[in-house]
């Protein structure tokens, strides 16, 4: 073991709770807005327990946030502090059942799903890690669900890709680091903290002043800039947005799961074709998934408001928390022809993501912070206007292993906050894993809507064929595993 080696990794390091995680986190004062991110992994074999046990006991010493729950101050207003729990008990977060009805796919998301809008408790560490046994062939799954301000998509892969293991065997030699010590302050002293930011920010936004002195050497210039702000912050508020489609107008407190397989493979033969992103193609077959929902259901349009987080992650920014800024799109809904519905998505993604407002979320954290809970939820339902949100994570490109058993599959599920679906696509051992996680009240036909995805990804896909070889090889296509 080396000097450094039982030290935690860098992950989740701060001791309080960033703005934009504040904003989640008391979001959570509408039930129907509740930040709960979940993962679903399917394991070639039932973990040994035990070992599954001590490797939840190392992950939480390799990253203490696992143990950290959050300290509120007393006014419930700014930015809470975590603190690690000094009654951390992991038999309460680590938990075993098994299925008990037909052992399916169906009745394991079924599962998933009750665990899922079950709240986490804001007394203990946010997060819950479930081993569920009794799958065909002696296969097992673990669901692991945990509020969003630990961490954003990427923060949450990069902590997995170090905690989880590259060999089925124990590997000897690990870095061990003690159990982190109790960390408890006090509301008055989480409060003390919050007064000491708000001074360490008085020089900064003295800066900012003098910048904006300068900048008006070139009134014309500091003029334009400000318009072109002004703006870009109506579109990145949702403020201007497509109507949301009447079809899934409907919202209510019922989630439901569903997961895909999609050929990395085709996702990426597409791409070359059109000359995209993946995530271009991703979201192209998403949307010619609605619009063959709405075609079925007799009820077209032409787009529907759409979201996208956007990264804005630096790499001196710690790996926890969240480092995100939301992207509005436009789905387009009315295009028919798959191959400019691609192009669509490609180019309004840009226009996203170039928007001179485009982290207007983390801008207005620090304020936003300040507010109470219930007002606080206004704000962080802004998202309820969206139809769709569609996140793409990378994933983990090599075989990973959790105490003994190969993980063959991740499934992610997006939080709900107020839109009909949330889509999560991640990349694993040339799959890509989507999760959808939709308001039972705005999907009244989950079947139908699933088969509708399908068909709208396979199209996407179909776009690589070429037409001229009628003897190449059939493209591997996107299937529902329920």
């Amino acid at each position: 073991m080396t000097e450094t080696g039982d030290k935690p990794i860098a992950w989740g390091e701060a001791t309080e709770m960033s703005p934009v995680d504040t904003v989640m986190w008391r979001g959570d004062a509408d039930r129907r807005l509740r930040s709960t991110i979940c993962m679903l992994e399917i394991y070639d074999t039932t973990p040994d327990w035990d070992r599954l046990l001590a490797a939840h006991e190392w992950g939480s010493r390799m990253a203490p946030r696992f143990r950290e729950r959050v300290i509120e101050s007393p006014l419930h207003t700014g930015t809470p502090s975590w603190g690690v729990d000094p009654d951390f008990d992991l038999h309460y977060h680590v938990r075993r059942i098994r299925l008990g009805g037909d052992s399916s796919m169906r009745e394991l998301l079924s599962t998933c799903e009750q665990l899922g809008m079950t709240p986490l408790d804001p007394a203990r560490p946010p997060w819950e890690g479930y081993l569920i046994e009794g799958l065909p062939d002696g296969k097992a799954a673990y669901f692991l669900k945990a509020h969003h301000a630990l961490t954003d998509g990427l923060g949450a892969i990069l902590a997995l890709a170090q905690l989880h293991s590259t060999s089925r065997d124990p590997i000897p030699g690990k870095p061990q680091p003690p159990a982190p010590e109790p960390v408890e302050p006090s509301a008055l002293e989480v409060l003390w903290r919050q007064l000491g930011e708000e001074t360490r920010r008085v020089p900064r936004l003295a800066g900012m002043a003098v910048e904006g002195a300068f900048a008006l050497r070139s009134p014309r210039r500091a003029l334009s800039k400000v318009l072109r702000y002004g703006r870009s912050v109506p579109r990145v508020a949702g403020l201007i947005s497509p109507p949301g489609s009447p079809l899934l107008a409907e919202r209510g407190v019922a989630r439901r799961f569903s997961a895909f397989e999609v050929p990395f493979s085709g996702l990426k033969a597409a791409a070359e074709v059109t000359r995209a992103s993946i995530n271009d193609v991703y979201l192209a077959g998403l949307i010619g998934g609605f619009r063959r929902y709405h075609e079925r259901m007799g009820t077209m349009v032409d787009a529907i408001p759409m979201a996208i987080p956007i990264s804005v992650r630096q790499p001196d920014d710690p790996a926890g928390g969240n480092r995100i800024a939301v992207g509005r799109l436009a789905g387009p809904v009315g295009i028919d022809d798959p191959f400019e519905r691609v192009l669509t998505m490609r180019e309004q993604v840009r226009a996203a993501r170039t928007e001179p407002a485009v982290d207007l979320f983390n801008t207005a954290g620090p304020l936003l912070a300040w507010l109470p809970g219930p007002v606080l939820a206004q704000f962080s339902g802004t998202t309820a206007q969206n139809d769709l949100q569609a996140s793409n994570v990378p994933g983990i490109p090599w075989e990973t292993f959790v105490a003994g058993a190969r993980v063959e599959r991740m499934f992610p599920f997006g939080p709900l906050p107020g839109c009909a679906v949330m889509a999560t696509m991640i990349t694993h051992n040339g799959i890509a894993c989507l999760g959808l996680n939709s308001d039972a009240a705005a999907i009244v036909e989950p079947e139908l809507f699933a088969e509708c995805l399908v068909e709208g990804f396979n199209e996407v896909i179909d776009l690589a064929r070429d037409p001229d070889d009628p003897e190449a090889a059939p493209l591997p296509r996107m299937t529902r595993v329920i």
